[in-house]
């Protein structure tokens, strides 16, 4: 009788964990492979076994997006740049990898649902030695201003929808940057990055907006959904023969802004964003009065990023 009670339980044991076992998502799976492997990135300081992992890293992701139910799957355990439109028009992934010099690469995935329902998967290739004139550029993903993605907005443009990505690049040693991208589709559901959608004093009509300032200083940009509306710190050099030497710019201690008016986003200067319980701050002048906003401006060396 003994042995028959233990047999029972054992069995009824054994089911459990095999139901348990069919229950569990094959995403799941993937995932905490995924995510193992990127710990392993991380924790690596041998670059070229950092770059081989990284492919194999590339190649599991990349086939896992393809799988059917990943467009919806949160992978929260792989901890990359990872945004969805709140339309659920697409999802993207953007992840980095330190190489020699200061010097950084850009890899990063593209879900977009279809009018039917299905997904397709694209590739970011990093493009940014390419890019001449990334104020006006506009880009396709096989030539992308790489950027690690950390928040999205929606917007309407000429009755078609379009999205704001804000992006971070660590750039080299000398200095970092943070990016307003504009994305849109083209009619086969093809990412277009880049639209002239900046409007600056009226003089001026830009595709993407690129601040560069000192690697060391650290810099506001987020967009608040409340007001639509883009703020970010003023930037300004430390001394005036460093204009447009962005090695030399960091915040001045006050805030500018680009307003959505219509299907445009207006440059808005001097914005206070005090909390009403306390005093304006005071800002600290610049050394030199800039007319124009520095993200108009070229880097005063044309060396890019690798």
């Amino acid at each position: 009788m003994v042995r028959r009670v233990f047999f029972l339980l054992l069995w009824v044991c054994l089911s459990g964990i095999r139901i348990q076992a069919q229950e569990i998502n094959p995403l799941k799976q993937d995932e905490l492979a995924i995510s193992e492997i990127y710990k392993q990135i991380l924790a690596e300081t041998s670059y070229s076994r950092r770059d081989s992992l990284n492919a194999y890293f590339y190649r599991l992701l990349k086939e896992v997006l393809g799988k059917p139910g990943s467009f919806n799957y949160p992978f929260d355990s792989i901890r990359i740049g990872k945004l969805k439109s709140a339309d659920s028009k697409f999802r993207v992934f953007t992840w980095n990898i330190p190489e020699p010099g200061g010097y950084h690469s850009y890899f990063g995935f593209m879900q977009v649902r279809r009018d039917d329902g299905s997904i397709k998967l694209i590739e970011l290739v990093d493009g940014r030695d390419s890019i001449n004139d990334p104020k006006n550029e506009r880009l396709t993903a096989t030539r992308w201003m790489a950027a690690l993605y950390y928040q999205l907005a929606d917007f309407k443009t000429d009755g078609r929808a379009a999205y704001i990505l804000l992006g971070y690049d660590f750039n080299n040693l000398f200095t970092s940057k943070k990016i307003i991208e504009v994305l849109t589709f083209d009619a086969n559901d093809y990412p277009i990055f880049g639209l002239p959608v900046f409007n600056v004093d009226g003089k001026y009509s830009i595709s993407r907006v690129v601040f560069e300032f000192n690697a060391r200083a650290g810099m506001v940009l987020k967009y608040l959904e409340n007001s639509k509306m883009l703020v970010f710190d003023h930037l300004a050099p430390s001394r005036t023969e460093f204009t447009g030497d962005f090695q030399h710019y960091g915040p001045d201690g006050s805030f500018d802004g680009f307003k959505l008016e219509g299907n445009r986003w207006v440059y808005v200067r001097d914005l206070d964003l005090r909390n009403p319980h306390k005093a304006k701050p005071k800002p600290v002048k610049a050394p030199v009065e800039i007319k124009e906003p520095g993200f108009l401006y070229k880097p005063a060396s044309t060396r890019k990023s690798k």
